[in-house]
């Protein structure tokens, strides 16, 4: 079994569903308090801009593209296929296809406009971010099932804290870029939780009906 039982991953996947469902009926509705957040922050990031940030701020959400999120994943699948995780594998396969069927289903569902100005070209619609949600999955990939494999408890952590430093930075990227607005990457993060949770769910119940309906031949 690659997860445990875990009353928690309910309640998770709950919370993390509402918060993005109330965020995307904010957006599509244009609500006032999240424009104002979104251009609060981008005007922060907008007096950030200068060359060297840019060329850094680039390599950056190249390294969190969409095209690349997919290659970590396939060799992170192929690592553990060949070490006999092979149900990690597949399970990783699963939530990568799955994920980026329902994360541009959003997209075409809600079409919200990419952000004015942008400093480097952006094509499709901006809600969720396909960088952010690709590299959230990439992220909690490698805690929950490449991490636990090292021993040493503060190697772990570290490495943890880094990922997800990561993340935040991908995150910023797009933003500066202004290749979506701040709430964009927000909803991406918690479409890509709630997909994750609701994924150890289902893996968790089917697990379940194949151990019982071996018992009973």
């Amino acid at each position: 079994m690659i997860f445990k039982q875990n009353d928690h991953r309910k309640w998770l996947a709950l919370t993390y569903i509402i918060v993005f469902f109330l965020l995307e009926v904010m957006i599509v509705s244009n609500n006032a308090f999240i424009l104002g957040i979104d251009h609060s922050i981008q005007n922060i990031l907008g007096n950030m801009v200068s060359a060297p940030s840019t060329k850094i701020f680039s390599t950056i959400t190249f390294l969190g593209s969409p095209m690349m999120d997919v290659i970590y994943l396939l060799l992170i699948m192929l690592i553990l296929f060949i070490r006999g995780r092979k149900d990690s594998s597949l399970w990783i396969g699963f939530i990568l296809i799955s994920g980026n069927i329902i994360a541009f289903l959003v997209k075409i569902t809600v079409r919200r406009q990419r952000p004015l100005d942008k400093i480097i070209p952006a094509s499709g619609y901006s809600f969720p971010s396909g960088h952010v949600f690709g590299t959230t999955l990439v992220i909690l990939t490698l805690i929950f099932l490449v991490l636990p494999a090292i021993k040493n408890m503060t190697t772990r952590k570290v490495i943890k804290g880094l990922l997800i430093a990561w993340l935040i930075i991908v995150a910023i990227s797009r933003v500066y870029l202004r290749g979506h607005f701040p709430s964009d990457v927000i909803g991406s993060a918690l479409l890509a939780g709630t997909w994750w949770e609701c994924c150890e769910l289902l893996y968790l119940r089917y697990y379940d009906s194949i151990g019982h309906s071996s018992h009973t031949k």
